[in-house]
């Protein structure tokens, strides 16, 4: 959901992927304190470090700088709460609530992803805006169709609506492109794709019966590559993963590997 909140930051211009503050390692929000994933300060950052480093307190950041409504904007226009339209039988989606009903609180865990519910189809092609010009672009399952005369009808992309502009889809690109080289994406990268590949990693936790399991979250990665001109975009989740930083050393070590097989296999160029 960071990449989510800091396109949509970057495309209101409420910051650059240079904006810095003092990133203390704690935001107090209506009473309550969050804290990033490693519970460490790290100081003066800029927001590209944030997404490099995955911090909940940077995010959040963003998000008030941004503002509530131009940020429930633009989880609308990135598709969030909303069925994908993919071409499969019972997709779901849960819509999200009128703003009026947020809490302070719900808006700053929804910057980084606690307490909206997503689906994994959901989240890929709000992620793929990046990768295709600032386009929510339809995804498909469905390769093509043979009708009655024999005749083979290709399903070709649709581009639902334009999100953000390209500039700030190549922003973005840039700074996920630092999560792999730089960041906690870094079990992601393959020889011969140095600054190529553009991901992140995420964590979530599970709810059940009204709160969170203490000890079990959902670890991913979401990467595209070659980062100018994608020949894919692919999510791996791991459910209950028995390692910390599920996103980090679980996820995107599998992605890796199926990814290089992909471009090995595609004969795909960095």
């Amino acid at each position: 959901m960071k990449v989510v909140t800091l396109c949509g930051a970057l495309d209101d211009r409420a910051i650059t992927p240079d904006t810095r503050f003092n990133e203390t390692g704690v935001a107090v929000v209506g009473g309550v304190a969050i804290r990033n994933w490693d519970n460490r300060a790290h100081g003066n950052v800029t927001m590209t470090q944030v997404l490099q480093n995955s911090l909940n307190v940077g995010a959040i950041k963003a998000q008030q700088m941004e503002g509530a409504g131009p940020f429930y904007q633009y989880l609308q226009k990135f598709g969030i709460g909303a069925p994908t339209g993919v071409d499969v039988a019972a997709e779901t989606a849960e819509p999200l609530r009128d703003l009026a009903k947020w809490k302070p609180v719900e808006l700053a865990t929804a910057s980084f992803g606690q307490g909206v519910d997503t689906t994994p189809i959901e989240m890929l092609a709000a992620i793929n805006v990046a990768a295709n010009g600032g386009n929510l672009v339809w995804p498909h399952v469905v390769d093509q169709v043979i009708d009655a005369n024999g005749v083979r009808h290709l399903v070709q992309p649709r581009i639902v609506r334009q999100v953000v502009s390209a500039k700030t889809a190549q922003q973005m690109q840039q700074m996920m492109i630092a999560v792999v080289e730089h960041g906690s994406g870094f079990a992601a990268r393959i020889d011969g794709f140095k600054n190529r590949i553009a991901g992140k990693t995420g964590t979530a936790s599970i709810p059940e019966n009204g709160t969170y399991l203490p000890d079990a979250t959902i670890g991913s990665f979401v990467g595209f590559v070659p980062v100018d001109h994608p020949q894919f975009i692919m999510m791996v989740i791991t459910r209950k993963p028995k390692v910390l930083f599920e996103g980090a050393y679980v996820a995107a070590p599998i992605w890796k590997t199926v990814a290089s097989a992909l471009i090995t296999q595609w004969q795909i160029a960095p």
